[in-house]
This record gives structure tokens, sequence and C-alpha cells, in this order.
């Protein structure tokens, strides 16, 4: 009877030593999600310039450019308070305007490059919306017909997440900047007095690292069984 019961023991000890081992190593991995990590983003980007140039006793000298295009991003996450963020976007020159006059473009190949750089700040993180703010450097070359321009300043951003997927997120964001427009070939020829910018972004992001903890659409597991299939 003693070998009997020694043994039951012996099997409740062995059986329940890696269980116990389990309940303390699990907790050990839970600071892995604390740590600092990257998310990238991608989508469409429109982008809308205006330069100035002050005149006397006439109209200004006003040039406005409509430039759509691609971007790619990546934030640092789990960095406290605060979300550094780089964004860059490609643009084609679609359409240039001097005082509301089209102008056509004497070669085709034209290009545009932006990059900003800065951190979000998360105020608003509600359900199934969060919505996001903060500064940024701003940087944009601009290839044209008549000149090579750079422009560089301030900018402000504003942006919107909804989760639609535990790991799909499409976001929304707004850029407006300003800009000393005479970092380029035009700086001794054709110098601006004001630079403005107005950017918008459709895109998603995609993480396996960190999912949303709320998301407009289901995962299929989470579905009542009656419609599982």
């Amino acid at each position: 009877m003693k070998t009997i019961a020694l043994c039951a023991a012996l099997t409740v000890l062995t059986l329940g030593f890696p269980a116990l081992y389990a309940e303390e190593a699990e907790p050990s991995m839970e600071p892995s999600m604390d740590k600092i990590f990257f998310t990238c983003n991608q989508g469409a980007a429109a982008s809308w310039l205006t330069r100035v140039i002050n005149q006397t006793g006439r109209s200004n000298f006003v040039f406005r450019d409509f430039l759509p295009g691609l971007y790619f991003g990546a934030e640092l996450r789990n960095v406290p308070y605060i979300v550094p963020m780089a964004r860059l976007a490609a643009y084609y020159p679609l359409t240039s305007t001097f005082n509301l006059m089209p102008q056509k473009p004497v070669t085709p190949l034209h290009a545009a490059v932006d990059m900003v750089m800065g951190v979000r700040f998360e105020p608003f993180n509600m359900k199934y919306v969060r919505i996001n703010a903060g500064p940024a450097l701003h940087m944009f070359f601009l290839n044209a017909d008549r000149w090579n321009y750079f422009n560089m300043g301030a900018a402000a951003v504003l942006g919107v997440e909804l989760p639609l997927l535990p790991r799909w997120t499409l976001l929304v964001d707004g850029y407006a900047s300003i800009d000393n427009g005479n970092l380029g070939a035009n700086r001794q020829m054709e110098p601006f007095d004001i630079v403005w910018q107005y950017q918008i972004n459709l895109g998603f992001r995609y993480s396996k690292k960190k999912e949303n903890d709320t998301s407009l659409f289901a995962r299929q597991e989470e579905l009542p069984g009656f419609m599982m299939r």
C-alpha cells in the first residue's frame, strides 16, 4: 500500500512540475511585448504645393503644383509617451499653374521626393478610432523644367487610425508645412517669399508583433460556433 501511495505521489509531482515551470516561464515572455520595435506602413499620397513671389503694385506670382504618388513610412513603437516616425514619398508633378494658368511641361520626365521625420502623440485612443498628432521636419525635392527645387521647413502631422482586423490598420494622415523654398537652384534667379504644402496619405499597416486590441471585423475563430463552417 505504501509503495502504491509513493508511486502515486511521484506521478503527481512528475506531472505537476512541468505545469508549475510553465506558469513561471510564461510571464517571462510578456516583457518581450514591451520591447521597442518597428512597424511599417505604405499606400498612396497626394501633395498640393504653393509657392509665392511677392510683387509691388501688381498681382503676386503664385505657382501651384499637384503631385500624386506613393509613400512608405516607419514608426518606432513602445517608446514612452511618443511615437517617433519617418515617411518617404515619391511623386509625379501631374499639373502645374502660374497665377491659375495651366503650364504645359517641356518634358514629362520629372519627379519629386518628400521626407517627413518627427514624433507623434496619441491622446485619443478610442475603441475603433485612434487619433494622433505631432510636429515634424519636412524636406522636399522637385525636379522641374526650369529649376531643381529644394524646400525645408517645419510640418504638423494629424493622423487617424481605423483598426480593420487584428493585424491590419487603415491609416489616413494629413500634413501641413511651411518651408524655405530657396535652397535649390532657384535661389539666385527666382527666390520665393513663402512656400507651403499640404499632403494627405491613405495607406495601411500590417503588424505581426502587436495586434490591435479591438477591430472592426472580428477574426473568423471569434465568430459563434453555429456560424463556423
